[in-house]
């Protein structure tokens, strides 16, 4: 078997090049047979073989010309015809596309995480997509090793993803959290440098560009960056004062102007003050101008709420009018210097309230993002059905004194509000597999997965091209299901959330499978890690404790026997599925005690638990993120408010 694919684009050729090396490889385990991978100049029609390349190689036109939109076109008889991409980075979206007709599945990053079953080479495949939203990102939280980003990044086009989101300049926080071992005193620290998260994203990006993803960049740090401060993450640091000559540019708060805490990012400024806002837009356009290779530049302000100047010029209006006239010089800079990065900006905590007095100037330079951080998950975001015409009216703003709702009503209201602002591109930055949300309330994860589900095919509805998920890295524990309808819906809005779930466990677990799928969803049913938030009646709580380790132990005979499954993909899914049993196990006691009035033993069972985990952290390191583990449930055993 032949694979042609076409070198007629200099600036697609590695994306075109690793297309075709994925396409061979793949091919290869399913026949069992050579095949040969060659590249061309012109595209010879009746030539048997696999061709790849763009749609201008084959004489196609893509429904959209804008360089974020995805495309595809399989016309494949018998194993020789056409796959083709509107970009690079589609081509190889089609080519996994193409595999997955076949048979692939990719259920996890990583190669255990790979199905590919055997299969006829002369196989036929006709198809012509576009996927339902421009946006289908992933950003980076929680606690990784490059080698986890370097596979999330691997995975992301495998499922329809089309980009990568790297927070902050170089990601310390992220990388230092996993190889310091904050979380698992049974590990040894390792020394870990500024310089090596550098060369870390150098290496993520350059993983970007070889599979043509769309790389977003920054976000967090500018208004401490801008002063000569390294913004390295949200830790506390000694010796991180605010240079005292510019402290005048920093918020004045009750009569004030200092840093809360120490934390430079979350330090307000003074941003009606004009140089504030020249510096911050200096900032942006020179850093701009030394990565070319960022496709969206995110601007935000600090990261802080309630902390907003509240000097004579600053409190007649609202901080997002500030925000927008600065990003309104952002643009001028840009421009000035011929830089075509798209800028993000968005709406967060205090950004909530619209600006009433400025409109971006150049509305083509900016992508709108809504972080309706302060959301409930057991909600989908859609508007009910039962709302009258009018959404609810915006709280007043009172600066300082706010409070961020958690209804979808009042959220969606805020939304309707920035909408009648801006009305350029716009895409939903959201938090699902993260501190806040289901992910580490819903044992089973299918709650959540239906929810992800739910809320992605409401996006068009809401006036949003898709989302970018904030999310810890490794949440494929016990399954990466939420994961993978929340990108097979970004692909096709239309896909049966049951269909997916079922193809899912078929393809992650085997022949069991659908026992699996079942003892999740019972798992889930009885019990609800909600209740380490707010316990419900204690005979309530109780019983389903007790319901769950019923469940558990029963199903553990069938984990056990699955085990040794042949294929390495169902045996990894069988072996995380049976630490997570012995976890959940902990977890039900936990609660149970803590239902039963005794909070000393529940202390017990949590440090028995956190000993368990960090034991089991290298077994488990590709699926379960044990810093974000622990950092969620001291605060929930403990009765503490989660992040």
């Amino acid at each position: 078997m032949n694979i042609y694919w076409l070198n007629t684009h200099p600036s697609a050729a590695g994306a075109l090049a690793y297309a075709a090396e994925e396409l061979q490889r793949c091919l290869q385990i399913m026949t069992g047979a050579p095949v040969n991978r060659a590249a061309g100049q012109q595209y010879q029609p009746g030539t048997d073989g696999l061709w790849l390349g763009l749609f201008a190689d084959f004489g196609l036109r893509p429904a959209s010309d804008h360089p974020l939109d995805d495309e595809i076109h399989l016309a494949v008889e018998n194993g020789h015809g056409l796959i083709a991409g509107a970009n690079p980075r589609s081509a190889l979206m089609a080519v996994y596309r193409y595999l997955a007709a076949l048979g692939c599945r990719w259920v996890r990053p990583g190669a255990e995480g790979e199905f590919i079953p055997p299969a006829e080479a002369a196989a036929s495949v006709h198809l012509h997509e576009a996927p339902s939203y421009r946006h289908r990102t992933v950003c980076i939280e929680g606690a990784v090793s490059l080698e986890n980003v370097l596979e999330m990044v691997d995975w992301l086009p495998k499922v329809g993803l089309a980009g990568y989101f790297m927070q902050f300049r170089e990601g310390f926080t992220f990388f230092d959290r996993w190889y310091s071992h904050r979380s698992n005193p049974l590990k040894t620290p390792q020394a870990f440098s500024v310089e090596q998260a550098r060369q870390f994203t150098q290496q993520i990006e350059a993983e970007l560009q070889k599979r043509g993803l769309v790389y977003h960049a920054i976000g967090h740090g500018w208004t401490c960056e801008a002063y000569g401060l390294p913004c390295l993450g949200w830790d506390m640091e000694s010796g991180r004062a605010w240079p005292p000559e510019f402290l005048h540019d920093v918020a004045e708060v009750n009569g004030k102007r200092s840093v809360p805490w120490d934390i430079v990012s979350i330090a307000a400024l003074c941003y009606s003050d004009p140089q504030v806002q020249a510096r911050l837009a200096n900032c942006v356009a020179d850093y701009a101008a030394a990565h070319p290779q960022i496709d969206l530049l995110h601007v935000w302000l600090d990261d802080g709420f309630n902390n907003k100047c509240e000097c004579a010029r600053c409190r007649d209006h609202r901080p997002a009018d500030d925000y927008i006239a600065i990003l309104n010089q952002i643009d001028a800079g840009l421009a000035q210097r011929g830089l075509p990065h798209k800028v993000v900006f968005l709406a967060y905590v205090d950004m909530l309230w619209p600006p009433e007095r400025e409109r971006l100037a150049n509305p083509a330079r900016f992508v709108f993002m809504f972080a309706p951080i302060s959301r409930t998950y057991r909600q989908v975001m859609r508007r009910p059905a039962e709302l009258p015409a009018e959404l609810p009216a915006l709280p007043p703003f009172e600066r300082n004194h706010l409070q961020f709702p958690s209804d979808i009503p009042s959220l969606l209201a805020f939304l309707q509000g920035w909408q009648a602002a801006f009305q350029g591109d716009s895409f939903d930055f959201d938090y699902h597999f993260i501190f806040n949300g289901l992910y580490q309330l819903d044992p089973g994860l299918l709650k959540l997965a239906r929810v992800v589900y739910e809320d992605v095919r409401e996006l068009r509805k809401l006036g949003l091209n898709g989302m970018v998920s904030c999310q810890l890295q490794r949440v494929f524990f016990p399954t990466g299901l939420g994961m993978y309808s929340m990108a097979r819906t970004l692909w096709d809005e239309t896909l049966d959330f049951d269909f997916l779930a079922q193809d899912y466990f078929a393809s992650a677990f085997g022949k069991d499978g659908g026992r699996a799928q079942a003892y999740l969803g019972r798992l889930g049913e009885a019990l609800d890690l909600g209740w380490l938030k707010q316990m419900g009646p204690a005979d309530e709580v109780s019983a389903g404790c007790r319901a769950a380790l019923q469940i558990i132990r029963r199903f553990l005979p069938v984990i056990r026997r699955n085990l040794q499954a042949p294929h390495a993909c169902h045996a990894r899914s069988w072996q995380y599925l049976y630490v997570h049993a012995q976890t959940t196990r902990r977890l039900a006691k936990i609660l149970l005690a803590k239902a039963q009035g005794r909070p000393q033993q529940a202390g017990r069972d949590w440090a028995a638990l956190k000993q368990f985990v960090c034991e089991h952290e290298d077994e488990v390191q590709p699926v379960l993120d044990v810093w974000g583990f622990v950092e969620a449930y001291e605060k929930l055993v403990n009765d503490q408010p989660a992040r």
